[in-house]
């Protein structure tokens, strides 16, 4: 095994192994809850749990191959929903949106 192979299982491990749970754990625990240890542990589990999960499921349910190609646009949409939904949980306007959504429910029932 060349060092170019050993790279590629390195890093392809470690993007379907590891990443996925470690976005994941910041959607379900804020930084101040666990500290990083426990983070990448369950940072494991939560991937090895959710990317069969989510592969199995497309096939089944929408009869999607399982490829490379495929496995790999399953993380990076599994990767990609956790950020999109940590950057609209930390946000500002994420806030502001809340708000008014919740003054324009309450003027829809007093009405």
């Amino acid at each position: 095994m060349d060092i170019l192979e050993g790279m590629r299982l390195f890093f392809g491990g470690l993007f379907v192994l590891f990443v996925p749970g470690f976005s994941w754990s910041y959607v379900f625990f804020t930084s101040k809850e666990i500290d990083w240890i426990e983070r990448v542990a369950l940072s494991f589990g939560l991937s090895i749990a959710m990317v069969p999960l989510t592969i199995f499921w497309l096939n089944w349910l929408f009869g999607v191959q399982i490829t490379l190609l495929n496995t790999f646009l399953a993380v990076c949409g599994l990767v990609s929903i956790s950020i999109a939904y940590i950057i609209v949980k930390r946000s500002s306007w994420s806030k502001e949106v809340i708000v008014k959504l919740k003054s324009f429910l309450r003027r829809d029932k007093v009405d």
